[in-house]
């Protein structure tokens, strides 16, 4: 529960960090801390969302997200298959084994 509250509070200052260049750039020469606009052009500027880019962004971060939650789902039903077979060969190695003289004893009383 601990990692999640670090979590989360990590990513809420991110969105603030992030919040706050978009005001201080925003806001141009007349803010707190003035900022150097390398260029006027939408399609050369970080800063400025255009159709375009917006669109490259959103295909990009789907495709991450996409691969990222394959591979794990990958690796999750490899693992659990393994840990399965593993299981398994361990139950039937148990029922398998030779009893042991305790319960060759109790057998014999019986």
């Amino acid at each position: 529960m601990k990692r999640l509250g670090i979590i989360i509070a990590v990513l809420l200052l991110l969105v603030i960090g992030g919040g706050l260049t978009a005001q201080l750039i925003s806001s141009g020469q007349n803010g707190i801390i003035p900022v150097l606009r390398q260029t006027d052009d939408a399609d050369a500027s970080v800063s400025d969302m255009v159709p375009w880019k917006a669109e490259q962004f959103f295909l990009a971060v789907g495709f991450i997200l996409f691969n990222v939650l394959g591979m794990g789902l990958t690796i999750m039903a490899v693992v659990w298959l393994l840990d399965r077979g593993i299981r398994r060969s361990q139950a039937e190695a148990a029922a398998n084994a030779p009893a042991s003289p305790a319960r060759r004893q109790q057998k014999a009383a019986e």
